[in-house]
């Protein structure tokens, strides 16, 4: 499958869930960093939203740990830390328009 049919289109993504067994891809799943400097109140705001549609304790606590997780990495290295951005050239002409979704 091409890069048009990704929903992430920044990242080739392999992801195995832990204890489901169950795999994920671009297709079906995007990837934020952890130097991604809006990273944390991106997850604040999933945990409001995660709350409000009836998401149970376990989840929410979860969410709560990774967002305590990725403050401390960015607070243990800020020299990573950064603005979100997109390329120039083919990373913009991927990320941003002149390929089209093909689900």
């Amino acid at each position: 499958m091409g890069i048009e049919n990704a929903i992430d289109r920044k990242f080739f993504i392999i992801a195995d869930h832990v204890t489901k067994h169950t795999s994920y891809t671009e297709r079906d799943a995007v990837l934020f960093l952890a130097k991604d400097k809006a990273l944390p109140d991106t997850l604040r705001y999933y945990h409001e939203k995660c709350a409000k549609l009836g998401a149970d304790e376990r989840q929410l606590k979860s969410v709560a740990l990774l967002l305590d997780r990725v403050e401390a990495y960015q607070a243990a290295h800020p020299e990573l830390c950064k603005v979100p951005d997109v390329d120039e050239g083919r990373e913009d002409e991927i990320q941003c328009g002149a390929i089209q979704y093909i689900p």
